[in-house]
């Protein structure tokens, strides 16, 4: 349980795992209208674990007080609020935890934090799994589809039309054209062709073979390679 925005807001899953706070479309509706109309646009796409995308409805920052009257510690949390099914009504990610300090152990069920009256401990509550199979299966409509704009791809080398860049769909024109000036502009520290690749000073990395001192050097039988293989490998040499 946590208090978000004024509300008692149970079933808050803690994510270590996540690096965005997220609250459910199910819980939103149900806060209050001067709340709700807090929320801001978000043009952001979410990546789930599996690799699916999600544009979530728009972003809301609330202040989240975890812990009871005596022991407790606060954060502001910008949400994202997505419309799917879930049996949680939000999720607590990495960067918000960081921010209070609190340890989270997924095999014990348990959350740590420090409070000024001291370590705080929170014991999670497990949900019945009818539960969990209920608000899964209750809803037999598709899931809205929202599509989103094309990416661009700009040449931004008048003498290397090949190499693209490509610029988010979102962005407006002006955006675009914003974007794409500072880079025209500092050209030079792009490497465009092998030979702007001058080297990389022993300071910032260096390559090292990790041999064992006073072992002899062995040198390994010729590898052959196909006639046509051959024949690109010395045009290129």
């Amino acid at each position: 349980e946590a208090k978000i925005g004024g509300h008692a807001i149970h079933r808050m899953y803690v994510d270590g795992g996540s690096s965005m706070e997220i609250l459910y479309e199910h819980c939103f509706n149900r806060l209050r209208p001067e709340i709700k109309s807090q929320m801001v646009p978000e043009t952001t796409s979410l990546t789930g674990f599996s690799g699916e995308t999600t544009w979530p409805l728009g972003q809301l920052r609330l202040l989240v007080t975890i812990g009871d009257a005596t022991h407790s510690t606060k954060a502001w949390m910008n949400f994202m609020v997505v419309k799917s099914l879930s049996p949680y009504n939000g999720i607590i990610g990495r960067p918000r935890l960081k921010a209070i300090q609190a340890v989270p152990s997924t095999v014990h069920g348990m959350l740590k934090f420090p409070t000024k009256e001291g370590i705080v401990t929170i014991r999670s509550s497990l949900l019945i799994l009818a539960e969990c199979a209920s608000i899964c299966t209750s809803s037999g409509k598709p899931r809205e589809e929202r599509t989103h704009p094309a990416n661009f791809t700009v040449a931004l080398h008048p003498n290397f039309l090949d190499q693209e860049v490509v610029v988010g769909g979102s962005l407006s024109d002006r955006g675009r054209t914003e974007l794409c000036a500072p880079l025209k502009k500092n050209l030079d520290i792009f490497a465009w062709q092998p030979s702007d690749m001058t080297g990389v000073p022993r300071s910032v990395a260096e390559h090292r073979l990790n041999i064992r001192e006073g072992c002899p050097p062995v040198r390994q039988k010729k590898r052959g390679q196909a006639p046509e293989r051959a024949k690109a490998i010395q045009a290129e040499v």
